[in-house]
């Protein structure tokens, strides 16, 4: 009889591991969809802040966006989610930024990763994908240049010399120019 009992857990096993797990892929992705993620990480103390002070200042200006900040416990973590389109909005030093965008110094593993800048404040970049919408980087970049003031900082198109290249959403609001249209 327990070599029976042993074979029944043995065979439930398997359908009930997945619902002890923390978070659900699938609702992960959900939420992903539901809300503007700014990633932030451990190492660089104040992203985590200044992530915060972004979303509050994005929930409240385009709050559709149900922005939100999350933090990794690394760049290069906060780099993986990035590069496999888990998120699509991290801060990031400039340092950061160039070393994933050429593949180097700790960032080996992803090879040269395409990134566009929205946003700098001080030494840290809001960087984005490039395929991120080019109507929603208008949009983040124009409700963060409405407070780039207290937020200490500057639209990225301002900067003589970005880490990436500017996404041509924050480019068309630099420029003047209407929002790309917005494609769903």
């Amino acid at each position: 009889m327990r070599r029976r009992d042993l074979l029944r857990l043995a065979l439930l096993l398997p359908a009930v591991l997945p619902l002890l797990g923390h978070t659900p892929y699938r609702q992960w992705q959900v939420y992903r969809r539901k809300h503007l993620l700014i990633g932030s990480h451990r190492v660089d103390e104040p992203t985590y802040p200044l992530g915060q002070r972004l979303a509050e200042v994005l929930a409240r200006e385009l709050p559709e966006s149900r922005a939100r900040v999350t933090r990794a416990p690394n760049a290069w973590r906060l780099a993986s989610l990035i590069a496999t389109d888990q998120l699509q909005v991290v801060l990031l030093s400039g340092t950061d930024a160039e070393a994933l965008r050429d593949g180097r110094d700790g960032f080996e593993s992803f090879g040269r990763t395409e990134l566009r800048a929205l946003f700098r404040f001080g030494p840290h970049w809001l960087i984005t994908r490039p395929d991120f919408p080019g109507w929603q980087a208008y949009l983040v970049v124009e409700a963060l240049a409405g407070h780039a003031r207290e937020l200490g900082g500057e639209p990225a198109a301002a900067h003589r010399d970005p880490p990436v290249p500017v996404h041509a959403g924050a480019l068309a609001y630099a420029r003047g120019e209407p929002p790309p249209e917005r494609v769903e």
